[in-house]
């Protein structure tokens, strides 16, 4: 927003994290109807309108919302009919619908299979993990987005607004973000947050008696692990509450979806709400939006940390407001929150350790083997603390993070890595300090434990301790490995750099791992393969003249491999920049390298 930026205007940084193969590639492209549409950004596989972008006076960007799309609900089955259930009101019968298609045979021939799919009030019943589809009891999903049509609709509004006001009133209109947050900033010096995705619309009590539910029910407290919402079909507490402002009867209403405008900032990194602005916290919306006053994960905080420093070193400058240099600087610098806390530290224990002789430690295979820690010491000494291409040091450290000695919860709160304990009241600089030791013995300690382990899986991928993060991270490309920068989420760092094996979802070409050494960070015995993380990444702000953009897509534009664009934006994005965006006309008729004209009969 204004307060933050050299302009006065607003600035968004787009910077999601998608697959870099399959149908959750971002595709680029500049819409643009004379008198109806001027838009640039880029789209999902299928579809014609701008996903992530900016008109001339308004920039969005989305990241995904944790909230809860469906609702599980188990089924009283009658248990003379596996077919009937009960609703609260009485004995119901599930509606059967038949299909038919043909399956191809070994042989080359086909036949006909019927199946039948089956639908209660509470939705279509799955063959749930766990408990399936048995004679008592069945699982049917109650899904917001069950029929959103309204999702074309909002994206085409937006791609037509020409002011935060008119992006605001295409979602309040149209209701149709079936699972995002959204950022916007506008020409005027704006910033605003929204979750307007669907999210089922719980009253307080409902929310109570699922706790209670979940406490008293072997499966849904199973359910609940994974972040599923399970509850009886024969109580009334769990109804949905039918409110106006709803796209669909029974969805959290406009004006109870938690949002914000600041002339400062707001940003999301995929936790909820609450942290949107540290100076003005979200508070007292649904408990389906998640939990207020908890802990927040380290890429959170990392971005928060960007954008409240202030003073001559830091991102924004000694003025303290962004311009377009310093916002992409920030974006491609590769800090993560968990070094810069915690590295010092580490470095000293394990020099205070390194003459005591070989460190010994069980890798997970029942038996202890020495470790000499003098290079993991070395190499994180000589580490910078980012996760360029160029960084020595970088491995070490996420084969420490990621080592399995760290749980989940340890990344959040106090444990066997943060020494002080989670504030509600400090979010950002909590926890903190490496913890300290338990025992007096020198030879007891989970961080050279992990720092140990995660040497020999070096070891074992073939990986010297002072390589250079670029020369084993690689995104392929045709026949190339393009040095790849980034790490993982955990890390706390927002240039991510992952491996996911469901990423793909097409008959495209998806090339996978070499033999896995350490799954927890992707480790193979060919380095780092990465297919997930920074896809498209974009720094924008709005000037006198008009926006002003970088950007680039890290896996690039073209998916041939003989097309000299098939790597030319992974190629750039590999030497830590972005490329100009061509809005004006004249500088896309002064870039235009080919013009095609299709024409429908």
């Amino acid at each position: 927003g204004s307060e933050r930026t050299t302009s006065g205007r607003g600035m968004l940084l787009s910077n999601t994290h998608f697959p870099a193969v399959g149908s959750r590639q971002w595709h680029e492209s500049h819409l643009t109807v004379p008198g109806e549409i001027d838009v640039y950004g880029v789209s999902l596989m299928g579809v014609p309108l701008i996903n992530v972008g900016f008109t001339r006076h308004v920039a969005w960007t989305h990241t995904v919302s944790g909230a809860p799309r469906f609702i599980a609900t188990m089924l009283r089955l009658d248990p003379d009919d596996p077919t009937r259930y009960n609703d609260g009101d009485g004995w119901r019968d599930m509606e059967e619908t038949s299909h038919t298609i043909e399956v191809l045979e070994g042989d080359g021939g086909t036949r006909s299979v019927t199946k039948s799919t089956w639908q209660s009030s509470f939705g279509p019943v799955i063959n749930a993990p766990v408990i399936g589809w048995n004679g008592t009891q069945a699982i049917a999903i109650s899904d917001a987005n069950d029929n959103n049509l309204a999702m074309p609709a909002t994206w085409a509004a937006m791609n037509r607004a020409e002011s935060l006001a008119e992006l605001q009133d295409a979602q309040r209109t149209h209701l149709g973000i079936p699972w995002v947050h959204t950022m916007a900033a506008d020409d005027q010096g704006q910033a605003w947050y929204i979750d307007s995705s669907a999210v089922p619309n719980w009253a307080p009590e409902t929310i109570d008696a699922w706790e209670a539910f979940r406490s008293s029910d072997a499966i849904a407290a199973i359910f609940a692990d994974f972040g599923v919402f399970v509850v009886p079909s024969d109580d009334p507490a769990f109804r949905w509450v039918e409110e106006p402002g709803a796209r669909e009867p029974g969805l959290v209403p406009w004006d109870k979806m938690p949002q914000l405008t600041r002339d400062d900032f707001v940003f999301n990194a995929n936790d909820n709400h609450w942290l949107t602005n540290p100076d003005e916290l979200l508070t007292g919306y649904s408990a389906l939006y998640g939990p207020d006053a908890a802990p927040r994960s380290p890429r959170t905080r990392m971005n928060a940390r960007y954008l409240m420093e202030t003073g001559e070193d830091s991102p924004s400058g000694e003025d303290g407001r962004f311009d377009l240099a310093e916002l992409e600087t920030a974006a491609l610098s590769g800090r993560g929150m968990v070094a810069e806390e915690l590295l010092d530290a580490v470095i000293e224990r394990c020099n205070a350790r390194r003459d005591g002789g070989p460190w010994r430690v069980d890798p997970g295979t029942g038996e202890e083997v020495d470790v000499d820690l003098g290079p993991g010491c070395d190499a994180l000494m000589a580490w910078h603390g980012r996760v360029s291409t160029d960084a020595v040091g970088a491995v070490v450290w996420r084969e420490l993070l990621g080592s399995g000695v760290f749980s989940v919860d340890d990344f959040l709160d106090a444990g066997a890595l943060w020494d002080i304990a989670f504030d509600p009241s400090s979010p950002v600089d909590t926890p903190s300090g490496l913890t300290p030791l338990e025992t007096a013995a020198v030879d007891e300690d989970p961080v050279l434990d992990a720092l140990a382990i995660g040497l020999l899986r070096l070891d074992a991928a073939g990986i010297a301790a002072d390589a250079a993060l670029g020369d084993v991270q690689f995104l392929p490309r045709g026949d190339a490995k393009v040095p790849f920068p980034g790490g993982q989420s955990a890390s706390g760092t927002i240039q991510i750099a992952s491996y996911s094996s469901g990423a793909s979802g097409t008959l495209l070409e998806d090339p996978q791992q070499a033999s896995v050494v350490n799954s927890e960070t992707d480790l193979t015995e060919d380095g780092y393969l990465v297919n997930y993380g920074n896809s498209f990444v974009m720094a924008l702000e709005f000037t006198d003249e008009g926006p002003r953009a970088r950007a680039i897509t890290t896996y690039s534009q073209a998916e041939s491999p003989a097309s000299p664009h098939h790597a030319d934006q992974s190629e750039l994005y590999s030497t830590g920049v972005l490329r100009d965006v061509h809005f004006e006309e004249a500088d896309i008729a002064a870039h235009t390298i080919e013009t095609k004209t299709v024409s429908h009969p």
